[in-house]
């Protein structure tokens, strides 16, 4: 048995399989076996994974027709015979000592999750540090030793980012929940994931470093074709409610799902279309929008969606007040500048006038020496001096 199954689905991933598996294959923690699932993949990806699965062992190629990434995750958990489980997406790649590290963690903590952090990649060059922060959650922690639980972390379950491949998972507590599957065929398949793992778990550790690689600039990656299925966040917000229900979790998170689902619809509509307005529109009546949890963001384009009439229309309100939000920004940084250079007037008429005072001071004691006995009966003396020098 080895130590940890890397789950990896494929599809039509031909010009990144090499570096990415190259990635898993160099890693210090060697002791893993690499199940890829072809998702029936049209280009060459099938090929090239066969080929690299020739020459070391530890690859284990499947395949199936194409039923999207939550499926094949699915095929591999039946396949994985590792103590734990950690799910890789074809396209990115790994810090070379990235298992190592989230398993020592894990082995560490006795944990059922290991999350750890990630950077975005774009043209093969460095984007953006992401999440999660949970050094702000849990300031001063030591991560080497320390586990929480959703009794923590509320909203943890509920908020991202939601991705597998943030996470290395104990198969004994996967095993442990039927319930834990991806939605075949569905974007978003991860959310669901994210938040029953999150619910169930006992202990969930940290490794506060940036060990995954995400690729944002691959043109057929599901998160740039999710736009293409609009309606799939709604079925993935009723698998998690069916879940918290089934489970007697809504009671106790009524005001998280509220928060959840709006942060979800309101973050997926940019560049949907009108019926995805509509949809959206219908199951928001249903949210409290007062919940103190709502960022102020995601309050105001839920009641902005609730108050249209039309896609169009929301756009057109969401645009005017950014404009309005951008006018405030710019008068308020008018006025820091203009109170700065107040400040600096104060500064500048505070100096005059320390220097016109010493101005008159001197003046003043000049008047007196001029006025004084000693300078009177003293002049004879120096205009001789002043006539010597001239010879």
């Amino acid at each position: 048995m080895v130590r940890i199954s890397v789950i990896v689905p494929v599809y039509n991933c031909e010009d990144y399989l090499e570096e990415s598996l190259g990635s898993l294959l160099n890693q210090t923690f060697n002791d893993i076996e690499i199940i890829c699932i072809d998702d029936g993949s049209n280009d060459n990806s099938l090929d090239i994974l066969k080929n690299i699965a020739s020459s070391d062992s530890r690859i284990k190629v499947f395949t199936q027709e194409n039923q999207g990434a939550g499926a094949a995750r699915n095929y591999g958990m039946k396949k994985a015979s590792g103590n734990h489980v950690y799910f890789f997406d074809a396209d990115d790649f790994l810090e070379n000592d990235a298992l190592e590290k989230a398993y020592s963690n894990a082995i560490r903590n006795d944990s059922d999750i290991v999350f750890f952090k990630f950077d975005q990649y774009k043209d093969n060059r460095f984007f953006a540090h992401s999440g999660p922060n949970l050094e702000i959650q849990f300031a001063g922690a030591d991560f080497d030793s320390f586990t929480f639980d959703w009794h923590d972390y509320r909203v943890g379950p509920f908020t991202g980012p939601f991705a597998p491949w943030l996470k290395l998972y104990k198969k004994e507590f996967l095993d442990a929940h039927e319930c834990f599957k991806f939605p075949n065929d569905l974007n978003h398949n991860d959310v669901p994931f994210h938040v029953m793992t999150f619910l169930k778990a006992s202990k969930i550790s940290f490794v506060p470093e940036h060990l995954y690689r995400y690729r944002i600039d691959n043109a057929g990656s599901i998160t740039n074709n999710r736009l293409k299925k609009y309606d799939h966040i709604f079925r993935i917000i009723n698998i998690v409610e069916d879940f918290l229900l089934s489970e007697d979790y809504m009671e106790e998170f009524k005001k998280e799902f509220d928060y959840f689902k709006a942060n979800r619809i309101t973050y997926e509509i940019y560049g949907r279309p009108e019926e995805y307005f509509y949809l959206a529109k219908e199951e928001l009546k249903s949210v409290d929008l007062s919940n103190e949890l709502l960022p102020n963001d995601t309050s105001l384009k839920a009641n902005t969606i609730l108050s249209s009439n039309s896609l169009e229309e929301y756009n057109y309100k969401i645009k005017a007040n950014d404009e309005i939000n951008g006018l405030k920004r710019e008068n308020k940084s008018l006025e820091e500048e203009t109170n700065g250079l107040k400040r600096e007037n104060k500064s500048l008429s505070d100096e005059n006038k320390r220097l016109n005072e010493k101005l008159q001071k001197s003046k003043s004691r000049n008047r007196e020496i001029l006025n004084s006995k000693s300078w009177k009966i003293t002049e004879p003396l120096r205009r001789l001096r002043r006539h010597i020098r001239k010879f």
